[in-house]
């Protein structure tokens, strides 16, 4: 792979104009194009296109998730303040976190700072800064991803 290569995703939306209140003014992300039936934003220099779905419990709708497993995507930060400034943004426009900021495997080579967003179509979001960087795609001797032992979350009011 080229390290000049932009990372594509799209997600479910169940509407679009609170899609794009929650990513745009929210989060801060920049608008690109808009159908009636997709959205295209800017996360951290990345396409993000959100597609308009059956809302939750409609005919051919997925069901929602409850936690952090099996699907999020988000980003990860260079430094701890970039990190900061995006947990201080999203306390500020009030967007619903599924996963307060916390530290997670303190003292480990994995260390590294994460909170989680939760969209307005039940998507949720990680953002994470490591405190070495080498851990991010390194470091492949070790065996630990993720939580241990996730256990069911259930969605915060």
């Amino acid at each position: 792979m080229t390290a000049q290569a932009l990372f594509h995703l799209s997600f479910p939306a169940f509407d679009l104009d609170a899609t794009e209140r929650w990513y745009v003014e929210g989060l801060g992300c920049r608008r690109g194009r808009r159908s009636a039936t997709a959205l295209v934003l800017g996360l951290g220099g990345h396409q993000l296109v959100a597609h308009l779905v059956p809302a939750e419990g409609a005919e051919g709708s997925d069901p929602p998730q409850r936690g952090i497993y099996p699907r999020h995507f988000g980003l990860i930060v260079a430094d701890a303040s970039h990190y900061e400034a995006l947990e201080q943004r999203a306390r500020q426009q009030q967007l619903r976190f599924g996963v307060s900021a916390k530290t997670r495997f303190a003292g480990e080579m994995l260390e590294h700072r994460s909170f989680f967003l939760i969209d307005p179509a039940g998507n949720w979001l990680e953002f994470k800064w490591y405190l070495h960087p080498e851990a991010v795609l390194g470091l492949a001797d070790l065996d630990r991803v993720g939580e241990t032992a996730p256990s069911p979350a259930t969605l915060p009011p």
